[in-house]
């Protein structure tokens, strides 16, 4: 008998893996919608969380413009930076919660949740496909799922202020909401 070799991957992204996933983000939406937790406290922690997931696609990019030995020196300043946004974040949602497995759960949800906006709401900017057919197929999906997850965002943040209150930021406009 022969051993297969697998990769990390085959265990991080099995089946069971990606449904106790799925499981922990629904347990964490339900509880924050009874407020049994802090999934977000305001809308600025909103933004921390929008920001650990752009600054990785931000920062390479930017990197990528730079050549040789300061592309290491990106690498390392992308980490660090990663590191302290989330070290906060993980202070912001344990003080939210008072609780390790409420943080956890809280935690799971809003970096998910995040994550999930910030791909879909680049995939419906920017859709992937070669044909004209497939980005439009690619930006259906994107906007059907940003249609599920932005309220759902919205609705999971406890404090209705800060400065990326949407509504604070479109009524100077007079744009209305």
């Amino acid at each position: 008998m022969t051993a297969e070799i697998h990769s990390w991957t085959d265990y991080v992204f099995n089946t069971y893996t990606l449904i106790g996933w799925l499981l922990i983000v629904i347990i964490g939406v339900v509880l924050g919608f009874k407020h049994k937790i802090t999934i977000f406290r305001d809308y600025n922690d909103l933004g921390l969380i929008f920001l650990i997931a752009l600054s990785p696609i931000v920062l390479s990019q930017l990197f990528s413009l730079i050549g040789g030995d300061q592309k290491k020196a990106g690498a390392v300043f992308l980490i660090v930076v990663e590191a302290v946004l989330f070290s906060w974040v993980v202070v912001r949602t344990y003080q939210d919660n008072q609780n390790i497995l409420g943080m956890i759960v809280a935690l799971i949800t809003k970096l998910s949740l995040s994550v999930l906006f910030i791909i879909n709401f680049l995939n419906f900017v920017s859709p992937t496909g070669k044909t004209a057919s497939e980005r439009a197929k690619s930006r259906r999906s994107a906007l059907a799922i940003l249609l599920i997850v932005a309220p759902l965002t919205f609705a999971l943040v406890k404090n209705k202020e800060g400065i990326f209150n949407p509504q604070r930021a479109l009524g100077r406009r007079r744009l209305g909401v």
